[in-house]
């Protein structure tokens, strides 16, 4: 089984090193370092034929539109590398297996063509109207270059909070373009998480709506959470893909049930893992946890690995 490891990170090289270690020797990682980051501190300590950092860097801010294009980039990347993959995941540098490298392979063979991709419908009355508030209000990115990313962000909130005042509200579901193959479709609004497993023939479906559809991405250009709302939104919307993932109805039940691979805990941030959270992290059967952080997850590292090996 041919697998590609799309890998965000902007911190912690060593932290890195250890989850492409701790994975399949066989497979390849396509990683993406923040253009803030210095990509020099991770190319010394991480190599190897199958290790591709991508040259396309992103300056990533977080809940803008930039989050999704180290997503895109990373997928582009891995889609026109000339090796098929069976299955592509997106992970962060902060995360580490729980299961065996054998677990992992097993688990993707009997997956059949099912995705890995978890999500929810914003559009509809079972979500409270908090939830909904929050992708209601636009959130345009003003990112002129000239200026550091500071004032950018304040002039980003600035724009937001005016167009909140005035009672300008985003619909959960938007028109996608109309082109010579397909006509305009209503597209609603899915959330999930921003971690998960899908076929190159999801990730080349992804690639190719996000490049194509002018709507799409102008929808999303003001919007909130994108690199949990974007891919969802594509693949639930279609045809092909929307039975093949794994829909959640009903309330919004909270990221962490949202996300199907990794145990995180939000209280309210994404708290850093340490030994004391092993039997948590074991009794949730998920196949990844993050956040792990050199010296803070050093213990717990240790006693994963005892059990992975």
């Amino acid at each position: 089984m041919n697998i590609a490891y799309l890998i965000s990170a902007h911190t912690d090289a060593p932290q890195l090193r250890r989850l492409i270690k701790a994975l399949h020797m066989n497979a390849h990682y396509f990683i993406h370092i923040d253009k803030k980051s210095d990509i020099g501190e991770f190319t010394s300590m991480i190599q190897g034929d199958n290790i591709h950092f991508i040259e396309d860097r992103v300056d990533v801010r977080w809940g803008t539109m930039l989050q999704v294009e180290y997503q895109i980039n990373l997928i582009k990347a891995a889609v026109e590398y000339p090796v098929p993959f069976d299955r592509l995941f997106l992970l962060s540098g902060m995360d580490y297996p729980i299961w065996s490298n054998e677990e992992i392979t097993n688990f993707l063979l009997n997956l059949g063509d099912q995705e890995i991709l978890q999500g929810i419908c914003m559009d509809s009355d079972a979500i409270d109207e908090y939830q909904c508030e929050i992708y209601k209000i636009a959130r345009p990115l003003i990112n002129i270059s000239f200026l550091s990313n500071q004032v950018n962000t304040w002039l980003s909130i600035l724009c937001r909070k005016l167009l909140k005042a005035t009672g300008y509200r985003k619909k959960l579901y938007f028109y996608s373009s109309k082109t010579a193959q397909m006509p305009s479709t209503l597209m609603q609004l899915y959330k999930g998480s921003s971690w998960w497993c899908i076929t190159e023939k999801l990730a080349r479906f992804v690639l190719q709506r996000y490049e194509s559809d002018d709507m799409l991405r102008k929808y999303f250009s003001n919007s909130f959470g994108q690199d949990e709302t974007l891919i969802q939104t594509i693949a639930f919307n279609s045809d092909e893909f929307a039975s093949k993932c794994i829909l959640k109805v009903g309330e919004y039940p909270g990221l962490a049930k949202l996300t199907p691979l990794h145990f995180i805990d939000y209280n309210p941030v994404i708290q850093i893992m340490t030994e004391k959270d092993y039997d948590r992290i074991k009794e949730s059967g998920k196949m990844f946890a993050r956040k792990f952080v050199s010296g803070a997850s050093d213990k717990l590292i240790e006693m994963i690995d005892e059990e992975r090996f």
